[in-house]
């Protein structure tokens, strides 16, 4: 789960233009962080091109912080 949080911190830096340590598993993508959900459709984008999944629209509206599309993500990675 680590490298895989490393990676989201990176892709989440850098699409909301924010410093990586300002990213927690609890951060919250429109409070903490920032995000407006144009910003979060790229982001989902991102992480999808990244690591080869499918985020539906759906389930990444349901996104209210890092660790729920963490583990979002790594569900749908141990499928693979």
């Amino acid at each position: 789960m680590d490298e895989l949080f490393e990676k989201m911190k990176k892709l989440i830096a850098e699409k909301l233009e924010i410093e990586e340590d300002k990213i927690t598993l609890d951060s919250s993508f429109r409070q903490d962080l920032g995000a407006d959900s144009l910003d979060t459709y790229e982001l989902v984008y991102a992480i999808e091109e990244e690591l080869g999944i499918t985020i539906p629209d759906e389930k990444a509206n349901e996104f209210e912080t890092v660790r729920d599309a963490l583990e979002f993500i790594k569900a749908e990675l141990e499928k693979k």
